[in-house]
């Protein structure tokens, strides 16, 4: 088994984790990535996210298209 590290504030506020999250938890403990990548892939997703929903649809990326 893997040696499984992370802090309560990683949690959602059901103290669970998704899929996504451990991903890319893993990978920045891997070293492949970097707290720069994940804050300019964040940085992209927000412009896209039109309505500021917390999710992409088909909606804010044909809006975001079009500007």
């Amino acid at each position: 088994m893997t040696n499984f590290d992370l802090e309560a504030a990683d949690l959602d506020e059901d103290g669970t984790v998704g899929a996504a999250e451990f991903v890319i938890y893993k990978l920045k403990e891997m070293g492949k990535i970097t707290q720069e990548d994940i804050t300019l892939v964040m940085k992209e997703f927000e412009e896209l996210d039109v309505d500021q929903s917390g999710t992409l649809s088909v909606s804010d990326i044909t809006l975001a298209q079009s500007s």
